[in-house]
């Protein structure tokens, strides 16, 4: 088992790299529904992480050869290349998108972001569902963590340890906000704020370095579990 956290390890900092998340996090302290809303933003976070690779894990582990552990399937390597092809491709797009833009409107947040003030606590935690499992690079991160910890074959309660650590790693930085408030009150509110402008500032050289960088892993990765 201490390999196979060793090998959930980059995807659990992929995951931590997500700066939107922190920053729907410290708005939803400001906002009307404040802790409330960011406590169940944080643990749909955390628990939709842990059964995505949960899942992904006991779905890889069907497949490894128990004479190889932690040889990738060929079948999932073949789509952690196809996974890596798509992540080097968004990297791209993004970084054009980013340099058409320019430098006046890169900081625009999303659409979602500035309503985000108004959600209550349910609504704050399907935000975080879905940002943890449909945003591609986030469930790139689920996915990989998923794979390299079934191609150990561990059965289900190694899978679901090693998910639930991968969980609460990559939920680090999310629940980072929300442990400050509660541990300084009103006296962090403007360094949360500052915190929050500079994710959004951000966002977008931060996102396109990861999907970079991670695309790099996942083909080296598929190509390894292929040849």
């Amino acid at each position: 088992m201490p390999n196979a956290f060793a090998e959930l390890l980059p995807f659990a900092f992929g995951l931590v790299l997500a700066p939107l998340p922190v920053a729907a996090v410290v708005l939803l302290l400001r906002s009307s529904g404040g802790t409330a809303a960011a406590a169940a933003f944080t643990g749909a976070w955390f628990g939709t992480a842990a059964a995505v690779a949960f899942v992904v894990a006991l779905i890889t582990s069907l497949g490894a050869d128990p004479d190889r552990a932690g040889v990738l399937p060929g079948w999932v390597g073949l789509l952690h290349l196809v996974i890596g092809v798509v992540m080097v491709a968004l990297a791209g797009q993004a970084a054009h998108r980013h340099l058409r833009r320019g430098a006046a409107t890169a900081d625009a947040p999303p659409a979602w972001l500035s309503d985000i003030g108004g959600y209550d606590p349910a609504r704050a935690a399907g935000l975080a569902a879905a940002l943890a499992a449909l945003n591609p690079k986030n469930l790139a991160m689920l996915v990989g963590a998923g794979a390299a910890v079934g191609a150990f074959g561990l059965g289900a309660g190694g899978a679901l340890v090693s998910a639930l650590v991968f969980a609460l790693l990559g939920t680090a930085t999310v629940a980072a906000p929300l442990v400050a408030a509660l541990a300084a009150g009103e006296c962090g509110g403007g360094g949360l704020d500052r915190v929050r402008g500079w994710l959004v500032e951000h966002n977008d050289v931060v996102t396109t370095t990861v999907l970079f960088v991670f695309g790099g892993v996942f083909l080296a990765r598929g190509l390894r579990g292929v040849l």
